[in-house]
């Protein structure tokens, strides 16, 4: 497994420092810039694989913008059912209006992201990618089934079948192969990208690339990891599975999606060379993904995240604990109680030369004033504490843009890291049996619940 960094400004100032580089750059087609193409060209010259996205999500969150408040008022009615039932509603407990509320909805939504998409020239596009220079390119997609998941209109509310979500799919293979038959991709891997909302939908996806010969395919992820609702249940095939309680959709969805897919590709086993999961960065998701493919697919996965958690949360990833989120507050009050941050990427290590790091000072400090609670207004106000600490503070502005540098460069080096101890071979699959446990020692949290059951899902799929 490999983490692909996005190919931004943020990116290319945060490695200039140090002598690394991650294992491949993305860069998608709505971001082409005269900076980032001369990037680009630098990339590809050092040998650097370079994904070119078709740049659908710009798309997407026009479809959200358009229909989420109607969206809204159908889930709003599936919540107050759903209280009443005490579970999520599905089958004949969907009231017929409601059913056909949401139905109606979810035909207007994919009328619109085919006319969105039938919209798209689609030479010019393969123009933007192939000026990035790519050693592979995302096809152009349907990306309907996206965005009926992001807007929350479920199967068990619309009771939409398999063969509606088949139809999209025939349709990005279709965009898919018109790509792959330009002479212009003739040197380049093309990758068909398809969607799904659950593990029938998926498996059935899976089955369509495998018998088309597709080698390398891939799936948006984005929308299902920012979902925040929960779940009470699973489908896999006929057999509908409880939860002991509710736990966040987005775990139980990629482990359905994923194994769907891997079960679906193995209609013809070793079809599928490569695998690539379109926004995944979330660490605590890394063994889902690791152990639901199947073995001897090159798997790769890219997203903003660690751009975003550096720069808009102040987050840095625990390279000690599986890559888990630390906000700044939270590091500085586990080195003032005694504890500190292990400095084991390079770059961490480099600011820490450059500006030093002392946290006995810190917690003299924090002693002398009566040991508060650490918030971000002690962090933002100059002290010794701030000057001690300097990578986790904001007090001082210029040291605070080196420090969110630092941030970005070392997130980024913990997920490939932390990718990169997925192997791609069988010994992946033990690999994240051994990540699943070690999250599964820790306190109960909503993350240890969802990746329970998203275990819980692969397994029975496994059974």
């Amino acid at each position: 497994m490999r983490f692909v960094a996005n190919l931004r400004n943020e990116t290319i100032e945060a490695f200039e420092d140090e002598d690394i580089q991650p294992a491949a750059y993305l860069l998608s087609a709505h971001r082409i810039s005269p900076s980032l193409l001369e990037a680009a060209r630098l990339i590809r010259g050092k040998g650097i694989p370079l994904y070119a996205d078709n740049g659908t999500k710009t798309l997407i969150d026009d479809v959200i913008d358009r229909f989420e408040d109607r969206a809204g008022m159908v889930k709003a009615e599936v919540r107050q059912l759903r209280k009443r039932l005490g579970h999520i509603p599905r089958g004949r407990e969907i009231p017929s209006a409601l059913r056909a509320k949401a139905d109606a909805l979810a035909e207007e939504v994919v009328a619109h992201c085919t006319t969105l998409s039938e919209t798209i020239d689609w030479s010019a596009l393969v123009d933007a990618q192939l000026s990035m220079h790519p050693t592979a390119v995302f096809a152009q997609e349907d990306f309907a089934t996206a965005c009926l998941v992001a807007l929350g209109l479920e199967r068990e509310t619309t009771g939409w079948p398999v063969s509606r979500f088949n139809t999209r799919n025939r349709r990005s293979l279709r965009l898919c192969r018109r790509v792959a038959k330009d002479p212009r991709c003739k040197e380049i891997e093309t990758y068909c990208v398809f969607s799904a909302m659950d593990y029938n939908t998926a498996r059935a996806a899976g089955r369509m690339a495998a018998r088309a010969g597709v080698k390398n395919a891939a799936i948006g992820i984005a929308g299902i990891t920012r979902d925040n609702t929960a779940t009470d249940f699973y489908v896999i095939g006929k057999a509908s599975f409880k939860l002991d309680r509710p736990v966040p959709r987005r775990y139980v969805r990629l482990a359905q999606i994923l194994s769907g897919l891997a079960d679906g590709f193995l209609e013809k086993p070793g079809t599928i060379a490569s695998f690539h999961c379109l926004g995944l960065g979330a660490p605590a998701m890394f063994p889902i993904a690791a152990g639901a493919l199947n073995p001897g697919v090159f798997l790769t996965t890219d997203a903003t995240s660690p751009i975003h958690d550096a720069v808009r949360d102040h987050v840095m990833y625990d390279p000690s604990a599986d890559g888990d989120r630390k906000s700044m507050e939270e590091i500085v009050q586990t080195i003032v109680n005694g504890g500190d941050w292990p400095f084991q990427s390079p770059f961490s290590r480099t600011f820490r030369k450059k500006f030093g790091h002392d946290p006995k000072l810190a917690r003299k400090w924090w002693r002398e004033h009566n040991t508060p609670p650490i918030a971000d207004a002690i962090l933002e106000t100059p002290s010794k504490l701030t000057a001690s600490l300097p990578l986790f503070c904001k007090a001082d502005p210029d040291i605070r843009r080196k420090a969110s540098k630092t941030h970005i460069a070392h997130n980024h080096w913990v997920l490939d890291r932390l990718c990169r101890s997925f192997p791609d071979d069988s010994a992946g699959k033990s690999a994240a049996m051994a990540a699943f446990d070690r999250w599964f020692q820790r306190p109960a949290s909503v993350t240890t619940r969802g990746l329970h059951a998203g275990l819980k899902v692969m397994m029975q799929r496994a059974a």
